[in-house]
């Protein structure tokens, strides 16, 4: 064995040479280097780069991870001499965490918690005055298990593999609910928990491990009493962030083809399911193979030039893909109006701000200049601000009034209606000229705020610039070549292979929607190429054919978790838009705490770098790699105004800024939120050819300190139209009209005869018995949820009737008594939640009820089977209001 181990080490490796090349010809020498390289380079580079992303903790766009991330591709891309390196900015709103914590007082223990992101839009915010009840054991939430404890004002510890359950948890008053992980858990078990209507119910996270510390055997804690006293704190709010997509060109080396681009995209952020705690391991397999591919098309260049995109978003429905082609499919003459619009406000802005600051002493109020332009926009900005001071300050004395009980608030309500009446009268003035001392002294109050007004806007302005000059450097870039296709990594270490898809998930195509003849050329480039690279490269066979329709397989079942990709964008803008993505893999630790460096299956993940290195090769030396055709261009945009509706005004003529804009399209949710100018756009949505769905859109504003919803869009201001808006053209339009409101939520909108959900919704005011002047409720028909949001101006009484059908009504509520059983309604301000909303229902139903069944019987109208049903039905309501009072929820 030893002698045949020396012949072989013998082996005149030149001849061997001589004799691959006889038989598979040369085109194999670009592949040489890569031959050498596959085991040990690629396994070590690939290994240090998914190790240094997953340190980071947290990637998700705006975080400090995610710029760390930034660094560290920039470096590397410039590490390897690349002469075009550049980035390009744009902006997402993201939900921010500021830090949560756990308090036992009596134990005198504080501990950091992670919010767990379980609801579409609402923050997991509690005030800084903290959220405090007895902390409560319930196991995996099952209503037996609530049986006999102390629920209503509690925070309960639950099972994270408990579902939906934490429903029962805040329809019997529970305060907040933390989730013990006993790991390695999959995301399944955290997405099943997503809400999609807005509910203020703040929910966390904790291992196993350190509630075990923390608690002890909580398990069997007597009633489940784990403490007596827990206090919660959570900093939570959206903001807008800026990502940033990098980009590095590599020059072709071939004169005929270098004017061909290949575009080869991989994301670099991960998915935080709990904020602060996703290294995303496998999940930087894609972007440690674009760092590899850089790597071997700088030391073997390309005959194509291929540019290499390093993209964030990906958590936010493809967000930092959607803009990158945004840049390339903007007509031009819109980003240069853009671009005027911006720098006319920029300049504007700049002249007020210095106008403003010049009169900011004390001494003097706004004085005039002889430039009446100027004058003109000062006195708009102080106008508009002095509405806003008496909106303000109107909300405040309408809430006294109410509040006022034997003339103890007198002295404040008197107080606050003089400074109100002094503010009207600031506003009706067509100009700042001889105001009196007490006028001027209130206009140098608001003249700071005005500045900051005037700030914002500055700000806002500078940023959405230098983003669109960012888009018009990467435009420029790109359009001096041909875009011949456009490749996106959708890669991961426990599948058993790599295919191509043209579709995934966040655009569903309309069946009418036929591109297998666009794709049959690179299709087959692919296939032939594939065999080559894993023959010459001594690779498994790890590509699967999947680009063309096949009658034995549809493309869907290689993807379990039924992902977004990018490929899918690149395909909608009309480009020849292709995603390589490991198949036959659920991928069921992205975006957990799990998703670790020691889960990562290493050989895998580097043989598929290997293999995607040398398909881009192919490409970027094949022939050809289209037909001429290429797919319809359905990428759409979607640019909205949000305007609040001030008290007393009769137009939404004030910005709304802050406000988030959530939009559902088919399966995607996209999130915008509004600038300090009242604008909103929405970027790569799939236009009415390609996806059927009108795009639904939600609004809302929230108080940063409470987490509450002070905001939200004005159902009948706004119009049907305007908030479910038909994308029939590739820019459409919209206006949203934004009102202060109050928010309440019901449960259990489920009919329990039939199991369908209860959409059909009818809202009206207590007091005048019609529908109310201004209203919103989250609830939708296009989806599922149990649960809705109902929004309203504060101090008014609601009633509802909801059913499944549009044929008659199946829930009453009124908040019924025996001497009022038409009810008075229940108002919105003392009600954020209607707890056991089916006994409420219940008893509302039974209230209207009596006195008609009563009413039959005087008039000698006598009914056996009523008389049976109405004695079953107050039993049974008199047995469900026993059972509340003895605890027995099941």
């Amino acid at each position: 064995m030893k002698v045949a181990a020396a012949d072989k080490r013998r082996i005149p490796w030149r001849q061997v040479l001589w004799v691959v090349f006889g038989l598979l010809g040369w085109s194999l020498i670009p592949f040489l280097p890569m031959m050498a390289e596959a085991e040990q380079v690629v396994s070590e580079d690939f290994r240090n780069v998914v190790n240094t992303l997953s340190s980071f903790g947290d990637r998700s766009t705006g975080t400090s991870g995610n710029k760390a991330a930034v660094k560290l591709i920039k470096n590397r891309l410039s590490d390897l001499g690349l002469d075009t390196v550049g980035s390009h900015g744009f902006s997402v709103p993201v939900i921010r965490h500021g830090g949560s914590s756990l308090v036992l007082p009596d134990k005198d223990l504080s501990h950091d918690i992670h919010p767990i992101q379980a609801n579409a839009i609402t923050p997991e915010t509690i005030s800084s005055n903290g959220l405090e009840g007895p902390l409560i054991y319930v196991g995996s939430g099952e209503l037996r298990e609530f049986n006999e404890k102390e629920i209503s004002g509690a925070i309960l510890l639950m099972e994270i593999d408990s579902g939906k359950n934490w429903l029962h948890a805040a329809n019997l008053g529970a305060k907040a609910l933390i989730y013990v992980d006993r790991g390695p858990t999959e995301k399944t078990f955290f997405q099943d928990k997503t809400e999609l209507s807005p509910i203020q119910f703040p929910r966390f996270w904790i291992p196993f491990s350190k509630a075990r510390e923390l608690f002890g055997g909580f398990e069997t804690a007597p009633k489940g009493l784990v403490a007596g006293r827990a206090r919660l704190f959570s900093k939570m709010h959206w903001e807008e962030v800026s990502g940033e997509n990098l980009f590095a060109l590599i020059p072709g080396a071939d004169s005929k083809l270098q004017k061909e681009l290949v575009m080869v995209e991989a994301f670099y952020d991960s998915t935080a399911l709990i904020p602060g705690s996703s290294p995303g391991a496998d999940e930087a397999c894609s972007a440690a193979t674009l760092l590899e591919l850089a790597r071997t098309l700088k030391q073997n260049p390309p005959a194509r030039s291929v540019l290499l995109v390093a993209t964030t978003g990906h958590a936010q429905a493809l967000a930092g893909m959607r803009e990158l082609f945004w840049s390339l499919r903007a007509k031009s003459i819109d980003l240069k109006r853009m671009s005027k619009r911006l720098e006319a406000v920029v300049k504007k802005t700049r002249n007020v701000i210095g106008a403003l600051e010049r009169d900011l002493p004390a001494t003097s109020a706004f004085v005039e200049t002889e430039d009446e332009d100027l004058n003109r926009l000062v006195e708009t900005a102080l106008t508009d601000r002095i509405k806003t001071e008496v909106d303000t300050i109107s909300r405040q004395l309408i809430q006294l009034r109410m509040q006022q009980t034997a003339g103890d608030r007198q002295p404040m309500i008197q107080e606050t209606a003089q400074q109100s009446l002094l503010l009207r009268r600031l506003s009706w003035r067509s100009t700042f000229k001889d105001l009196t001392p007490e006028e001027k002294q209130l206009l140098n109050q608001i003249i700071p705020l005005v500045i900051k007004d005037q700030k914002a806007i500055l700000s806002d302005a500078e940023r959405q610039g230098k983003q669109l000059k960012s888009a018009n450097s990467f435009r420029s870039l790109v359009e001096e070549t041909e875009l011949t296709v456009a490749v996106s990594l959708h890669l991961s270490s426990h599948g058993d292979g790599i295919g191509a898809f043209s579709q995934g998930w966040l655009y569903p195509l309309k069946e009418t929607v036929n591109r297998q003849g666009v794709y049959s050329t690179l299709a087959e480039v692919l296939r032939r190429s594939a065999a080559d690279v894993q023959k010459t490269m001594g690779l498994p066979a790890l590509f699967q054919d999947t680009l063309q329709a096949s009658h034995q397989r549809p493309w869907q079942s290689y993807f379990p978790d039924q992902p977004f990709m990018g490929g899918e964008v690149s395909a909608l803008a009309g480009y020849l838009g292709v995603s390589l993505a490991t198949v036959n893999d659920a991928r069921p630790l992205w975006g957990t705490p799990y998703d670790r460096t020691e889960t990562v299956n290493w050989k895998q993940a580097t043989q598929q770098s290997a293999l995607v290195s040398g398909l881009i090769r192919s490409l970027a030396q094949a022939p050809q790699l289209h037909t001429g055709r290429m797919p319809a261009n359905g990428f759409s945009t979607l640019t909205g105004r949000a305007n609040f509706l001030r008290h007393g005004e009769l137009f939404a003529d004030q910005p709304a800024p802050g406000s988030v804009i959530m939009a559902y399209h088919g399966p995607g949710r996209y999130y915008t939120m509004v600038d300090t100018m009242g604008t909103f756009q929405i970027r790569g949505i799939a236009d009415k050819r390609h996806l059927l769905d009108n795009v639904i859109l939600e609004g809302y504003r929230f108080n940063q300190e409470s987490g509450a919803a002070e905001w939200a869009v004005d159902k009948k201001q706004t119009g049907l139209y305007a908030y479910r808006v038909a994308m029939r053209r590739n820019a459409v339009e919209t206006n949203l009209v934004m009102f202060a409101c109050k928010e309440s939520t019901i449960f259990n909108l489920i009919e329990p005869r039939s199991f369908r959900y209860l959409t059909r919704m009818q809202l009206l005011d207590g007091r005048r018995e019609a529908l109310p002047l201004r209203y919103w409720w989250s609830r939708i028909d296009t989806r599922a949820s149990t649960i809705a949001s109902i929004y309203l101006e504060p101090g008014t009484r609601f009633k509802m009737t909801l059913s499944d059908t549009v044929f008659n009504k199946k829930v009453i509520l009124t908040n019924a008594t025996s001497t009022h059983p038409e009810g008075s309604g229940y108002l919105v301000d003392d009600w954020p939640f209607l707890h056991h909303t089916e006994l409420k229902v219940a008893r509302d139903m039974w209230e209207l009820l009596d006195p008609r069944i009563a009413n039959l019987e005087t008039h000698g109208i006598f009914n056996e089977r009523i008389r049976n049903l109405h004695r079953e039905g107050t039993t049974s309501l008199k047995e469900a209001t026993k059972a509340l009072e003895e605890k027995k929820c099941d």
